[in-house]
């Protein structure tokens, strides 16, 4: 059951009579001010050989494995509706501000815990200020997964992350075989490899958006740049418990069109869009709070890749800095009898407000090394 991420294993996403059940008997567990962060293992543990690790664990990303997990499987690009692109969702012009450097694309390597299978993903990210400047904030499941009676997703775990902020798809070629690393046209200010990478303690016990709590934190660094990346390309505010029913702005990335809510065919042609994985997309809007979920929901057209991209109140479009405040998680669907089977796709966005739960993992996160 892929919510927000692109993933590529696009088969049945039904969930089971067992996920069912436990969506209708399960209430998010509040968030506790003393709950701590869980650390996943290391991606590249510190050590004689962690820049060797980290150089390859960036190296890894050839072009054509960037096309492969970041592109649209259509093979065509975004279409607006006929009347031109709206708030639902609108493209964020290139090197407009501070969120053009610091929201970025994430390509991710998950590992099946249980068979091994390696799969290639993509997600999205933004900088955050931070006291060791390395910092970037994301969904917990763009690191871990564990889907009910392994439906979906199944159980699986990021083993190779990076992070490309200022994300520029306009000049990955489709279906190239390129074994070139890009270059400052399509990652202007680097790709960064994660190192750690920390999530909510109640992700950590159900990866699955049954409870919510649906965030993580990650250390990234570049093999080829000794400064930390908020040094690089600068850092947006973060606070927590902040009012809800707000007017906020979700960036992303989205890419997959199958469970694109506004995909031709599935709503009324003036709504009618879709993406094509290659540019930063913003949806502006009112918000209200999901009182069970403890989640910051609005009417929103972005699709699958949207995953992990940052939540601003106080967002002002002209300097693009505002203060993060959530992170997208899911879909909502207020016409499903079944709350639960409308998280696939929409018509609403559902993002992570950041609590207590969220702060100890920024925390951990920004006093780690």
């Amino acid at each position: 059951m892929s919510i927000g991420i692109l993933q590529r294993r696009t088969g049945a996403a039904v969930l089971g009579v067992l996920g069912l059940v436990a969506a209708l008997l399960t209430a998010a567990s509040p968030a506790r001010a003393d709950t701590p962060a869980f650390e996943l293992l290391p991606i590249v543990p510190a050590g004689a050989d962690h820049q060797q690790k980290l150089k390859a664990e960036v190296e890894y990303w050839t072009l054509a494995k960037m096309a492969a997990a970041g592109l649209n499987h259509e093979d065509q690009d975004a279409t607006p509706p006929p009347g031109g692109w709206d708030d639902l969702s609108k493209p964020w012009p290139g090197k407009a501000g501070l969120v053009s450097r610091t929201a970025g694309k994430f390509f991710i390597t998950y590992k099946d815990v249980d068979t091994g299978a390696l799969s290639d993903v993509a997600c999205s990210g933004n900088v955050v200020n931070s006291a060791n400047q390395s910092v970037v904030v994301t969904a917990a499941h763009c690191v871990r997964v564990h889907t009910p009676v392994d439906i979906g997703f199944g159980n699986v775990v990021a083993v190779n992350m990076v992070f490309v902020p200022g994300f520029n798809g306009a000049n990955l070629p489709r279906h190239t075989t390129s074994t070139a690393l890009p270059g400052k046209d399509i990652a202007p200010y680097g790709v960064w490899g994660v190192t750690r990478e920390w999530i909510t303690n109640t992700w950590s016990q159900s990866a699955d958006w049954l409870l919510g709590r649906d965030m993580a934190a990650v250390l990234v660094a570049s093999p080829d740049d000794p400064r930390p990346i908020g040094q690089v390309t600068g850092a947006q505010q973060i606070a927590f418990n902040q009012p809800q029913n707000q007017t906020d702005y979700v960036f992303g990335y989205p890419t997959i069109n199958e469970r694109n809510y506004y995909r031709p065919g599935n709503v009324s042609a003036p709504l009618q869009r879709t993406f094509d994985g290659r540019n930063l997309m913003v949806t502006q809007g009112a918000t209200w709070n999901d009182p069970v979920y403890y989640n910051d929901v609005m009417t929103g057209a972005q699709s699958p890749g949207c995953s992990g991209g940052p939540v601003l109140q106080n967002f002002d479009p002209a300097t693009g800095q505002g203060v993060q405040t959530g992170v997208f998680s899911r879909y909502d669907d207020p016409g499903q009898i079944i709350g639960i089977l409308g998280w696939t796709q929409g018509p609403n966005m559902s993002s992570t407000h950041l609590g207590d739960e969220e702060q100890a993992v920024y925390n951990a996160a920004q006093s780690a090394s």
